[in-house]
């Protein structure tokens, strides 16, 4: 059996597009989806009602698609033009269908695999099975203060994630403590594997918003499971982020939420972080400006973007 693993779509859907079709051909007999299919680009609906529509697909939850259940019911102009407008915008563009689809998911998924009898494990998160050992040191805002502004090859990443991972007392204490199987997990935006003993563990990184500073495309992960074992292939899939950016730019979201929307350009472009840094730079803003409004006003949102633009 292979199976296609995707995950952190966010409203990608080009993204989303150029990974199935990849898969396909690869002959792809199930797809694992790891969670976040909406927020933060302009095409959630479409997303969700892709993978809603498959019937050869085991899906689970992720923790945007926990905000969009929160934000159901939310008056839009409490938010207008605010931090939480991304998330109002979100749960309106979802269909009542599509919203009940995400509210029907489970945040665990557990199957085994008929032909090699290997117990597959999914969570959107790797701390639901690692702890923190995968995000106290590889997560999005850590990989641009590791690695500066230099781009890195996915083979040297990957390296040095098993390094830290293998010298890891809570990795292998966590380790101790699962049964033997495959363990899928995303949330990271950084593709990666690593096998120990009769375990593996799998983070396919982000099908629509990678952070890894790698190289351009989509990620995803392949994995053959026959009588033989478990063979895995790490992929990532060219399509044409010009013209994505530029559907981007004209889509409502663009129009009704433009900060959140420059700063996910920005990230797609470069490939890593940008929003912790302007989160970090807005709450900086505010105290200086003596605004204590949490979530931040609109007023102080787009100041403090057009001051951290002009940095």
């Amino acid at each position: 059996m292979k199976y296609a693993v995707i995950s952190d779509i966010h409203g990608n859907m080009d993204a989303l597009d150029a990974v199935l079709s990849d898969a396909e051909k690869q002959s792809a007999d199930i797809f694992l989806f790891a969670g976040d299919y909406c927020l933060s680009m302009p095409f959630p609906e479409q997303a969700v009602q892709r993978i809603a529509c498959m019937d050869n697909a085991f899906v689970i939850r992720g923790n945007e698609e926990q905000y969009i259940e929160r934000m159901q019911g939310e008056d839009e102009g409490r938010w207008e033009g605010g931090q939480m407008h991304i998330s109002c915008w979100c749960a309106q563009a979802l269909s009542d269908e599509s919203k009940m689809f995400l509210r029907r998911l489970p945040e665990r998924k557990q199957f085994r695999d008929e032909e090699s009898g290997v117990v597959f494990h999914m969570s959107h998160s790797s701390q639901d099975i690692i702890g923190n050992a995968e995000l106290s040191k590889f997560s999005c805002p850590t990989i641009p203060l590791m690695y500066k502004e230099r781009e890195l090859k996915h083979s040297q990443l990957l390296s040095d994630i098993r390094k830290h991972l293998s010298g890891n007392e809570e990795f292998q204490r966590q380790c101790d403590k699962l049964e033997d199987g495959v363990y899928i997990f995303g949330h990271s935006h950084i593709q990666w594997f690593i096998q120990k003993g009769k375990k593996i563990f799998i983070n396919p990184g982000s099908c629509g918003l990678p952070m890894d500073s790698c190289e351009r495309g989509a990620p995803y992960t392949l994995i053959e499971a026959d009588e033989k074992g478990i063979t895995i292939d790490e992929r990532r899939i060219p399509y044409n982020m010009d013209d994505f950016i530029k559907k981007f730019k004209e889509s409502d979201q663009y129009k009704k939420v433009p900060v959140w929307s420059n700063i996910r350009i920005r990230e797609l472009q470069a490939r890593r972080e940008h929003l912790y840094f302007f989160l970090k730079y807005a709450e900086e803003y505010a105290e200086r400006t003596g605004d204590p409004v949490r979530p931040f006003t609109r007023k102080t949102w787009e100041a403090a973007y057009k001051e951290w633009e002009k940095r």
